[in-house]
């Protein structure tokens, strides 16, 4: 079975229980990874988190009942897995503009989200540099943004985060403060993530240094344990490259490269130099372990 097969298996199982609870280890389990892995994948992969996933489909077989007209709103709403009409009623009129009624009536607009099926493109003309690296324990420290890949907000939010800090001293002070020998220098970290939602935080960061009087106010620390990293190379300039780099580590490494993510947040590194030149070079690192399949 390969990982198309595996990951459709596991959309299989999630839409058998759009009418119940999902049980997203259950879900990581058809397509053969550990649940982090299965959540980040199908967030990367997809453009959605598995949660909202589920969310807009539940929703999307809703309103095709609601239309039919043979169904009571709150058998809807239960079979949604919602607990009453009203929250039902208010996360149907967020989504379509009008309520679990209003949908009933002859000619109204509504919408659906249809079955996701993933599947292998033909890729691969352009190769993919990469390394395999252990490392120790490192504790990063830095100014931390909340954010959502939902309806890929992060992209904006984090570009315009960096510009905020370039140009308010904030970076300066953080560039003075990186450790003697590090590695990292100023760094994005994806950190915090739980891929069953949307959510997660977006640090500028450096190694955590011994003398933290030249921080920046509200800088925040992080861990990432002590293992093994891919860390992939990136040419171009920013953002476009590193986001162009961090799609092809989902859809095309990882799907035949024998690894899985392992739970820790990931690193975006940026070496000196002009971030806008066309040769511009940068990596991601992201922590993996060997993947344990049963096939």
């Amino acid at each position: 079975m390969d990982w198309q097969e595996r990951m459709n298996a596991a959309v299989g199982y999630i839409e058998d229980r759009l009418d119940g609870e999902i049980a997203w280890d259950a879900a990581a389990a058809r397509a053969h990874c550990s649940t982090f892995h299965f959540l980040r994948m199908f967030e990367v992969v997809s453009g959605i988190s598995a949660g909202e996933y589920a969310r807009r489909r539940r929703m999307s077989l809703a309103a095709l009942d609601l239309a039919a007209g043979q169904v009571k709103v709150i058998d809807v709403a239960v079979r949604s897995g919602y607990d009453s009409p009203d929250a039902f009623a208010r996360a149907f009129k967020r989504e379509f503009g009008i309520t679990p009624t209003g949908a009933r009536e002859p000619g109204v607009r509504l919408r659906t989200w249809p079955r996701l099926s993933f599947s292998i493109m033909l890729k691969g003309a352009t190769p993919m540099n990469f390394r395999i690296e252990s490392r120790e324990a490192m504790k990063l420290t830095g100014l931390p943004l909340a954010t959502t890949m939902e309806n890929g907000w992060q992209l904006t939010e984090i570009t315009g985060f960096w510009q905020k800090v370039m140009t308010n001293g904030s970076f300066e002070r953080l560039l003075r403060s990186v450790p003697p020998g590090s590695k990292v220098g100023v760094a994005g970290v994806c950190a915090d993530m739980d891929p069953s939602t949307p959510k997660f935080t977006y640090l500028i960061a450096i190694e955590s240094p011994a003398d933290r009087s030249n921080l920046p106010d509200g800088c925040v620390d992080r861990s990432a344990r002590a293992g093994t990293w891919a860390i992939f190379e990136s040419r171009g300039p920013l953002p476009t490259s590193i986001q162009e780099a961090t799609g092809r580590i989902f859809g095309e490494w990882f799907p035949t490269s024998g690894y899985e993510h392992a739970d820790g947040p990931d690193l975006e590194v940026y070496p000196p130099g002009d971030t806008t030149a066309p040769d511009y070079y940068c990596e991601v690192w992201i922590p993996v372990k060997k993947a344990s399949r049963t096939e």
